[in-house]
């Protein structure tokens, strides 16, 4: 009975109405102090409910004195709360999105997320939005591996290329659909190597240690910057276009500069570690054979 009632608390009955309409099903037929007796509704109150049963067509009234009341059938009253939900959810959708569109019009291009949760949903929505390529600017192997579920999802039909520091592609986890790169001799800002000396070392700020982890471009509409705080992750993400184009043309050419990591014929197409060390030595001994 508990179950019964809490199911029909959830399709949005109020609890005294669900608490007589499951004791009228019970019963079959009854007067309202039997109603009250099995329901344990007040019995002041319970006239209300009745009448308010008796409005929306969920119960039957036999005159008489005293009064009866029965219970229409179940699947019918369900039907209909299950079409009263349906509506509400629509309507529900409607009124969110036009507040959506308002909140837009004055959206920032800027703003922070803060724990891994929040991080997750946006990193998927940035993914699910890309039409043509993915960057990654991967700091942090760990911190890849944690978020890559949505990246994976999009390896068959997007281009996707992730680069590393030097020496951290060592023991990289080769996927299908996915480009692997270490980071070659790239200048840029008067010269200074940027990726290692910018990018892949911390940063003190009047006593706080920012490290980046990860940085994703989606085309060059929109970018992700997971870093961390103190040890604390959070994320800075950005639509304004004027920095996430320059952002998508620097890490292309900070790719075209790089060493890619190529995963060995004959393994296994769910990935494997490739230590990209060998692998170059293996580049150079072809560049010596031609």
């Amino acid at each position: 009975m508990d179950q019964a009632i809490e199911n029909l608390l959830q399709l949005g009955l109020k609890e005294y109405e669900a608490k007589i309409y499951v004791a009228l099903v019970g019963l079959g037929e009854a007067n309202v102090r039997s109603i009250h007796e099995v329901s344990g509704v007040p019995r002041p109150r319970v006239y209300d409910v009745l009448n308010a049963l008796d409005a929306r067509g969920f119960i039957e009234i036999r005159q008489g004195s005293p009064l009866m009341y029965q219970a229409v059938r179940p699947d019918i009253v369900v039907s209909f709360l299950k079409k009263d939900l349906d509506t509400a959810a629509f309507e529900s959708v409607k009124t969110l999105e036009a507040l959506s569109v308002n909140v837009r019009q004055n959206y920032s291009p800027i703003w922070y997320v803060h724990s891994d949760w929040t991080i997750q949903r946006n990193l998927e929505r940035l993914v699910e939005g890309v039409t043509r390529s993915l960057i990654v600017l991967c700091f942090n192997a760990e911190t890849l591996e944690k978020f890559q579920d949505p990246i994976l999802s999009i390896a068959k039909d997007r281009e996707i290329r992730i680069l590393f520091p030097k020496g951290s592609a060592d023991a990289v986890f080769i996927r299908d659909g996915i480009r692997y790169f270490e980071v070659g001799q790239f200048r840029g800002f008067f010269g200074e190597n940027i990726f290692e000396k910018v990018f892949s070392v911390p940063i003190n700020r009047e006593g706080a240690i920012f490290r980046l982890e990860c940085i994703l471009i989606a085309d060059d509409q929109e970018s992700m910057l997971i870093y961390s705080q103190d040890g604390n992750r959070m994320a800075v993400i950005i639509t304004l276009p004027f920095i996430t184009c320059v952002q998508s043309r620097l890490f292309s050419e900070m790719i075209e500069h790089a060493h890619e990591i190529v995963q060995d014929e004959g393994t296994h197409s769910e990935g494997r570690k490739m230590t990209g060390k060998r692998q170059r030595k293996k580049q150079n001994q072809r560049s010596r054979e031609a």
